[in-house]
């Protein structure tokens, strides 16, 4: 469940780009390249079905709820699966999804 919360809160960036040291920074804070992305992040999310948005905003709100610790632990974890490479990448996905298969 928590790699589910995080692969879907940060995939978007909700919690990427607002996020340091576990301290939220108001828009004129970020880099210019930050805001771009925030503002991408923010339209691909107004375009999803309501659905995904209430699944999402879900997910956000149970990582908010985690121990700062924990969500730097996830912050990390995320910045790692970005620097794979897209065969790691596929390596990766496909092990998610059997684990996420199996029977509980």
């Amino acid at each position: 469940m928590r790699r589910a919360v995080i692969f879907a809160a940060l995939a978007l960036g909700i919690g990427a780009v607002s996020a340091v040291r576990g301290q939220s920074r108001g828009w004129d804070q970020l880099t210019p390249e930050e805001q771009w992305r925030a503002w991408q992040n923010y339209q691909r999310y107004q375009q999803l079905p309501e659905p995904k948005r209430r699944l999402l905003d879900q997910r956000f709100q149970q990582f908010r709820a985690m121990p700062p610790e924990e969500q730097q632990r996830l912050r990390q974890h995320y910045q790692e699966y970005q620097r794979f490479d897209p065969g790691q990448r596929q390596r990766f996905d496909e092990k998610y999804r059997r684990w996420k298969a199996r029977p509980r």
